[in-house]
């Protein structure tokens, strides 16, 4: 480290000067970023979205658009304007693991950059390929319905370290069979019973545009309160 560098370094340590740096500095960080995703996902969204499909058709996992993007390819035919990555959500099973995701993943470049994990189970996986990040929801079956787990930090919780995150559970209809629908020239895989996810996610007015919604506030999610998930990064 230079002098320069060196200096700066120890000018942000003094308390008063930290905080608001991460405030105010850390903020326009976020923000910068949050656009260059959006940007990235308007710009090239639909060739990840290709990418992902040609790595998954003939992987053997049932997988599909899931969330904001399953809501984005069934309400608007496009993605969300908005949007800040790509979600999938890939079944757990004996016969497809998330080694199985990860190996058929980095046959296209995929890197894997965390994961989420809740009693020891591997919950959700990231990945990242350029700039744009995908997120694969895992969703188990449970009976006639499925399972997955979501992460949020909340105010009123007082976490230990930065990777703890409070967990919901996520109880959605089942899905046995999934179906295409054409994005801009490209197939993408949806479930068959995408209208029934998505009222369960959104809940009933769905199909009404709400950019201002908030995660896990749909009728599927229940806080497991004083339960505690991690995020590991790789």
């Amino acid at each position: 480290m230079n002098k320069i560098k060196q200096i700066w370094y120890n000018i942000k340590r003094i308390p008063f000067i930290e905080d608001n740096y991460e405030r105010l500095i850390g903020q326009k960080k976020i923000a910068k970023k949050m656009q260059h995703q959006q940007e990235e996902i308007q710009n090239n969204g639909v060739k990840y979205l290709n990418l992902v499909e040609s790595s998954m058709n003939k992987s053997g996992g049932l997988y599909y658009a899931y969330a904001g993007t399953l809501l984005g390819i069934v309400r608007d035919k496009r993605l969300i304007k908005w949007d800040l990555d790509i979600d999938f959500a890939v079944v757990i099973t004996d016969d497809f693991s998330w080694n199985d995701l990860q190996k058929v993943m980095a046959k296209s470049g995929f890197k894997k950059i965390r994961e989420f994990v809740f009693e020891g189970l591997v919950t959700e996986q990231t990945y990242q390929v350029d700039r744009l990040t995908i997120d694969f929801f895992g969703q188990f079956y449970d009976g006639k319905r499925m399972i997955q787990y979501s992460y949020d930090k909340l105010d009123e919780v007082e976490y230990a370290s930065n990777s703890e995150y409070s967990v919901y559970l996520v109880t959605l209809p089942k899905v046995n069979k999934t179906k295409y629908i054409e994005v801009d020239g490209v197939n993408v895989s949806v479930p068959c019973n995408a209208e029934e996810i998505l009222a369960s996610i959104y809940n009933d007015d769905w199909k009404i545009p709400n950019p201002t919604w908030k995660s896990n506030s749909g009728k599927c999610s229940l806080l497991l309160k004083g339960k505690i998930g991690h995020q590991i990064m790789d």
